[in-house]
């Protein structure tokens, strides 16, 4: 993966010689002494850009940078001309004041603006005061140490956007969802192949045999806590595990990285096109650590988990909450969450019935009571994003609704006024309202 690192470092400015943008004409007409100061200048950046390069090394290993060092409006125009089709660019200020930043922002792309304190510190300032990093999708910081990790970590939001743009997803509906589809696409850069859900019963699911499947659908079941109505849910399990291996083939063909099946539009009360629901296969997706899954073709809660994969590590799903106004409490509810949210952790869940006990082979996921949870929900077609933060008090296992619900508690009545971007929220285990909200921009 490359990004772009370009470095503003207009010969004249705060730290070395102050005075403004440097001119072609000093290196003829500056005195013996203002070229000392400009030497000591470039010396003491070269430095900054040595401890920055080494951290970064050390933190992305597998990072490739494109350097360019922009001190004119010449290399300016050039780094943005060779430029013009990156994910975004990782911009480093050590020296200003300048017009050379705020050029940079107006060019649109996504940036990312780790200024050094007394070189870029008053850009920083005076670019927050006019507007640019609001009006442009500009993320920042500033410190003397641009080794930091939390200066580095800003790094993260151009590795997930450009994950972002190699991401294909498979959308398995019978609906037209090309309208959403290509409003993710011009978004994030997300390619989508939409396949009918008659296409991928024949090609994909019939053709699994209950003796691939059998193999599968036992594993899930021994390592269940539970498994209520063994008789009555087996054979849900089984068509479960069949599901599960179809979705790999069909990634496997197209060769992407991401899946969402319309399952309760192909599995309604008026007619069956898949018999399968697709819980128990997403919760192995994400044990298995290939793909992302998401719930109901929903496409704006896909690029959620998409995010929170890319940018926090963090593995999430759909729910639906709802707010209990008596109790000051959340349930977070849906029919299976990742029993691994984080790395290294795995929760216990169980199969069991669910919607009253009419359908069969749901999970119900345990997350860690006392932890906090992220919930966010976006919508692409009007450019909006919702997210609130609550803590998990319980998990409950009972039949009306879904499988999974975990209670959670928050300022439920200021939720409710402000809630926007659609019912779905995307659950991600952790505190990341800030990471969260500094990537929707």
């Amino acid at each position: 993966m490359e990004i772009p690192l370009v470095f503003v470092e207009p010969r004249l400015g705060a730290v070395g010689f102050p005075g403004g943008p440097g001119f072609s004409y000093l290196d003829s007409k500056a005195s013996s002494a203002t070229k000392a100061m400009l030497d000591a200048s470039a010396k003491w950046e070269d430095e900054q850009k040595r401890k920055l390069l080494g951290a970064l090394e050390k933190e992305f290993p597998d990072l490739k940078l494109k350097q360019y060092d922009v001190d004119s409006v010449d290399s300016l125009e050039a780094f943005l001309a060779a430029e013009k089709d990156a994910v975004g660019y990782l911009l480093v200020d050590l020296q200003g004041p300048s017009n050379l930043v705020g050029e940079i922002f107006r060019a649109g792309k996504p940036v990312v603006f780790i200024g050094e304190a007394l070189g870029g510190g008053g850009d920083y300032l005076l670019y927050h005061a006019r507007g640019d990093f609001d009006r442009y999708p500009v993320v920042g910081t500033v410190t003397r140490d641009l080794a930091s990790p939390q200066a580095l970590r800003k790094v993260n939001y151009l590795l997930a956007l450009e994950k972002l743009r190699q991401t294909h997803a498979v959308v398995i509906s019978n609906r037209d969802l090309s309208s959403i589809a290509d409003e993710a696409k011009r978004a994030t850069g997300i390619r989508f192949s939409l396949v009918s859900g008659d296409e991928f019963a024949d090609k994909y699911y019939h053709k699994v045999t209950d003796d691939e499947a059998r193999p599968v659908a036992e594993s899930w079941i021994k390592s269940a806590a539970f498994f209520p109505e063994e008789s009555a849910q087996r054979d849900e399990v089984m068509r479960s595990a069949r599901l599960y291996i179809a979705m790999n083939e069909i990634m496997r063909d197209y060769k992407a990285n991401a899946i969402t099946i319309d399952c309760l539009g192909l599995r309604s009360a008026s007619s069956t096109v898949l018999d399968a629901w697709p819980c128990l296969g997403y919760m192995q997706l994400w044990l298995d650590g290939s793909y992302v899954p998401m719930c109901e073709a929903d496409i704006n809660s896909l690029v959620v988990a998409l995010m929170g994969k890319y940018l926090l590590g963090v593995n999430g799903s759909a729910t639906d909450p709802v707010t209990d106004e008596v109790t000051g409490q959340l349930t977070y509810y849906h029919c299976y969450l990742p029993v691994n949210p984080l790395p290294g952790l795995k929760l216990k869940y169980s199969i069991i019935p669910a919607h009253m006990g009419t359908r069969y082979a749901a999970v119900n996921a345990e997350y860690p009571v006392g932890s906090p949870i992220t919930a966010v929900g976006i919508d692409l077609g009007s450019k909006t994003m919702s997210v609130h933060v609550s803590k998990v008090e319980g998990n409950e296992l009972s039949l009306p609704a879904c499988g999974t619900k975990v209670i959670g508690r928050s300022d439920v009545k200021a939720i409710a006024r402000n809630w926007r971007s659609g019912w779905h929220r995307v659950v991600l285990l952790g505190d990341h309202r800030d990471e969260v909200n500094e990537f929707g921009r």
